[in-house]
């Protein structure tokens, strides 16, 4: 707009400063097209199919179908958890795959379904999703929220017949810290470092969906990064109770790169590249990782793509990334079992 106006009004006045506005203009535009062009490439890459109405709705839509009830699945220290629960939107007869969602918000805030928009994609593909809270800091929740996760698995497990799930095949998932979560869960279960804050014992994930997940947590302090005014510092001094160096076993037992190893459930990650807050970095080296373990992982990899950059439901990003969950899941745990 700016360089058609620049150009009527240099016909009209034939001023030096108009032409310079529409040279100015024209090369804001071009450099405009350079992220369009690199995520076309990308959904192109990926094999996704581009919604262009659904990417012009600037606005998150958060509108739809709620979860089917809310139950409290423990009281630990007094205080209750609760989840909400989204039922398949088709029942074939056969017991639905769970997922456990684990919501966001740098474990300092959030509640469960602050953002639902996975949760109703899941359950409209036939997945019964336990949508969670968890123990927030400050204090230090650093062995206090994963715990509070492992818990949920252990009432699904409990409460498999009464919501129709097959426990045994698990998705684990979140966003942002619930990512970090979802991994520590998916990854410590198994080696001992998380255990249930409820007692029980919960089923080891068939396979962990992160999206923008904190995989080495010392690299965000040591970096320092910070998205606005939100810095990881601050959250990480809340959650983990101060620096790398003054509690290395902490961050070691948080951070997923430390937890690495074979067996471990198929995981896909799908990240910004250009997330102030969560280092890319960090990804890069868990899944090195990860092949080098032998342990089946995707990485979705948006380009010119922020911290949250799905919560715009329709965005190119968030297209992509649900195009390759959707493999992810056919490939791993599709919602009826070949037998």
């Amino acid at each position: 707009m700016g360089f058609v106006l620049a150009l009527v009004a240099r016909r009209l006045l034939a001023g030096r400063i108009a032409a310079a506005v529409a040279v100015t203009a024209l090369i804001a535009t071009l450099c405009a097209m350079i992220p369009l062009i690199s995520l076309i490439r990308a959904a192109h890459r990926e094999g996704a199919k581009i919604s262009w109405l659904d990417h012009l709705r600037s606005v998150a839509n958060h509108a739809g179908e709620g979860p089917m009830q809310t139950v409290r699945y423990a009281n630990v220290d007094g205080k209750g958890l609760y989840v909400d629960i989204y039922a398949p939107a088709n029942n074939s007869g056969e017991k639905s795959p769970p997922v456990l969602m684990i919501h966001g918000g740098g474990y300092v805030s959030g509640r469960r379904s602050m953002f639902p928009d996975w949760s109703r994609w899941l359950s409209a593909r036939g997945y019964t999703v336990f949508d969670i809270d968890y123990r927030l800091a400050p204090p230090p929740t650093w062995n206090q929220a994963a715990q509070d996760a492992a818990c949920a698995l252990a009432w699904i497990a409990a409460q498999a017949d009464a919501y129709h799930v097959a426990s045994d095949r698990l998705l684990v998932a979140g966003q942002s810290a619930g990512a970090g979560l979802a991994l520590q869960v998916a990854y410590g279960l198994g080696d001992g470092t998380v255990q249930s804050s409820c007692g029980g014992v919960g089923p080891q994930p068939k396979a962990v969906f992160a999206l923008y997940p904190p995989d080495d947590f010392a690299l965000g302090w040591n970096m320092n990064t910070k998205l606005a005014s939100r810095g990881a510092r601050a959250f990480l001094q809340a959650y983990i109770g101060g620096s790398p160096e003054q509690y290395p076993e902490r961050y070691r037992a948080v951070s997923a790169i430390f937890h690495v190893r074979p067996g471990l459930p198929p995981t896909l990650i799908a990240v910004g590249e250009h997330d102030h807050l969560v280092p890319f970095a960090g990804h890069i080296e868990l899944v090195e990782k990860l092949n080098h373990a032998g342990v089946p992982n995707m990485l979705v990899a948006i380009p010119y793509g922020e911290h949250a950059y799905d919560l715009i439901w329709g965005s190119l990003g968030a297209q992509i990334t649900r195009h390759a969950a959707e493999k992810f899941l056919n490939q791993y745990l599709p919602v009826v079992e070949a037998h």
